[in-house]
């Protein structure tokens, strides 16, 4: 038996002949640019009866057109049908690229409340994105779902595509204009803010500051820390201001762990940033975990599951990581990583993500981008010992431009972060 379904722009689309042993659902994706379609199954119940099709439901995104054919058992109301409606919408869902999916809920109001639930998931999801920048020629952005091999693009971010990237936070791409000033884009729920800064100098590079984004709990208003040229500067939305931050020690970095911001030294000396002075508080722990900061190493900070881990890195010859207790006031220096995976970036930032292996990872192990190869390398640690990195010495091996054909790794992006502080409003 075979199928022809006339879709209401007026194109038809075939699909094979039934299996013998099986009856099956079809869906078609129609694309007018390449004709190409998919299908899903569902098992059908009755193998003898005689069929009748019904079609549906159709609507249109994009100009992608699509219809879905309900096959039931004739005068049978316990014959083939799909659980739930929400089934079929829940595949259609999948197969949508980001800029769809925004549009997936003005259907009509039933496609409206599965997209209100789906959508809710889908930001919650831990999944690190890989992204990817495009060759200069095509000006676009990229996120990469390794574990399903899914990828989304965004009309949005394109428009920023000559901003330099310096990192993400709380979900937002930062990006610079040449004027020093920032740009923050939350390619996800579709929101910018822009950040006028007169107060230091940026470079036109990539990867040239440290940037942490983290919203005021119980309040829209949110705090933006920079690290710039060895300066630290906080601007704060509810003033539309910038501070800068009295320093006796190098900070190198900060995360945010209960609503609290701490930065770390090139000394791994631990401190408290304060949002309602110019100050940092450093902690008065038992002891030094003597780490090694040189042009070939570096100290970062990295906020996970509850905890606070510090990192030592010089490639092929130093990874350690300690985890700071609190109760004891102390550096406990960590054997493996336990069931935490790690993810490096370029400028070396760093991420952790628990229970990686809900995600599609795997734990004790180390995700680096590699990005004068445009590659992206797995290190694996052992049940007893650390991963054995091998990373880029300097920051000045990544290169600061592209060619029109290199399509570099940028970033991991994690969508469901979104850091909140504590802050005293006067």
């Amino acid at each position: 038996m075979q199928i022809i379904t006339k879709m209401g722009s007026g194109t038809i689309l075939k699909n094979k002949k039934f299996c013998k042993d099986q009856k099956q659902f079809f869906f078609y994706r129609d694309q007018n640019l390449n004709g190409s379609y998919l299908q899903g199954r569902v098992q059908y119940l009755s193998q003898k009866k005689k069929l009748w099709f019904r079609n549906i439901e159709f609507f249109f995104l994009n100009h992608i057109t699509f219809s879905f054919v309900v096959i039931q058992r004739e005068k049978n109301e316990d014959s083939c049908r799909l659980s739930t409606f929400w089934d079929l919408l829940d595949i259609i869902s999948k197969m949508l690229d980001l800029d769809e999916l925004f549009q997936f809920g003005n259907v009509c109001k039933n496609w409206w409340q599965f997209h209100k639930i789906y959508w809710r998931n889908f930001m919650a999801s831990q999944k690190p994105l890989l992204v990817q920048m495009s060759s200069i020629s095509k000006k676009s952005f990229s996120f990469i779902n390794l574990a399903h091999q899914k990828v989304y693009h965004s009309k949005m971010l394109n428009n920023f595509f000559r901003f330099t990237y310096q990192g993400s936070s709380s979900g937002y791409f930062i990006m610079t204009r040449r004027n020093n000033s920032f740009i923050l884009i939350n390619p996800f729920k579709r929101k910018k803010r822009k950040i006028i800064n007169s107060t230091f100098e940026v470079d036109f590079s990539c990867f040239v500051c440290r940037v942490l984004l983290a919203f005021v709990r119980g309040s829209k208003e949110f705090i933006f820390v920079v690290l710039c040229r060895n300066n630290l500067y906080v601007y704060k939305s509810q003033n539309f201001g910038w501070v800068t931050y009295s320093r006796s020690q190098k900070v190198v970095d900060f995360a945010v762990l209960h609503n609290t911001i701490y930065v770390v030294t090139d000394k791994a000396n631990i401190g408290i940033l304060s949002l309602s002075s110019t100050n940092i508080s450093f902690l008065e722990l038992n002891s030094s975990p003597g780490v090694t900061f040189t042009p070939y190493s570096h100290v970062r900070l990295v906020s996970c599951d509850g905890h606070l881990l510090v990192l030592n890195f010089m490639s092929k010859v130093v990874f350690d990581a300690y985890k700071i207790d609190f109760s004891n006031m102390d550096y406990v220096k960590l054997e493996t990583l336990g069931d935490l995976a790690l993810f490096h970036a370029p400028g070396r930032n760093y991420y952790a993500l628990s229970n990686p292996e809900l995600w599609g990872y795997e734990k004790n192990y180390v995700y680096v981008i590699d990005l004068p190869y445009h590659k992206y390398r797995v290190y694996k640690g052992d049940g007893n010992k650390m991963p054995k990195l091998v990373l880029p010495f300097l920051i000045a091996d990544y290169p600061r431009t592209y060619s029109y054909t290199e399509q570099p790794y940028l970033d991991w992006y994690f969508r469901h972060q979104h850091y909140e502080v504590d802050y005293p409003f006067v």
